[in-house]
């Protein structure tokens, strides 16, 4: 337990990308892994997702992670940690990728995390030494699981991408939005066409880089750009 209070207390210090990088290195250190990291996995309106790397993690496991629709989904819907090994053992794997190895994979352990909406993530380990020992796997998997909700919310406080501002109108359309007023309601109350509103909102789903009106919403309650 203090050796969990003495992580979250680590993690209260994350208050930018260059101390969630120094926060990684600390932790290869202290429990002698080869590398150490986050993933985030964001969702793009074409139903894609992009990738955003944060550690030491090797560029080539990043771009074959890119590919894997698998590791995707099990983070999106899944709570128990799992080699990554495994995962891909239980699933059609992409054994033509020339980064694809067993020997390679087996000691990566991941974290899944469930993000903000349709948002994931994960904490990814290269576990060396002692502590991949298969009586070890699940206490150490158990340990990080603990904490990955703490890393998670420094990133989403702190590193994510910033909103671009928005205008006075375009916070007005979004906030007459947020209490459940359509388009043309918005139109009446503002004065202005209906059309206008819809560009107004459309500027905020760029701006939030959101899919969606709700998840704009969401997504300015959390920046506190509005008052619920």
């Amino acid at each position: 337990m203090n050796n969990i209070e003495m992580m979250i207390q680590q993690i209260n210090f994350i208050n930018s990308e260059k101390e969630l990088a120094v926060f990684f290195e600390q932790v290869e250190k202290r429990y002698n892994y080869k590398w150490a990291g986050l993933i985030i996995f964001e969702p793009n309106p074409n139903q894609t997702y992009r990738i955003k790397a944060y550690g030491n993690i090797p560029e080539k496991l990043i771009n074959f992670i890119s590919v894997d629709k698998y590791i995707k989904r099990y983070c999106l819907s899944e709570s128990s940690p799992i080699t990554y090994q495994k995962l891909l053992d239980s699933k059609p794997t992409l054994k033509e990728s020339s980064f694809y190895n067993k020997l390679f994979i087996e000691r990566h352990l991941i974290i899944p995390i469930k993000g903000l909406g349709s948002e994931s993530a994960c904490l990814i380990f290269d576990i060396s030494g002692d502590a991949f020992k298969l009586d070890m796997i699940e206490k150490v998997g158990l340990f990080w699981v603990l904490l990955s909700s703490f890393i998670y919310n420094k990133y989403k406080e702190y590193i994510a991408i910033t909103p671009n501002k928005m205008t006075k109108r375009e916070l007005e359309c979004i906030k007459w939005a947020s209490d459940g007023k359509t388009s043309w309601e918005i139109s009446q109350l503002l004065s202005i066409s209906q059309r206008t509103v819809d560009f107004h909102l459309a500027n905020c789903i760029t701006k939030t880089d959101s899919i969606n009106r709700q998840q704009a919403i969401v997504k300015c309650v959390q920046n506190g750009q509005l008052l619920m």
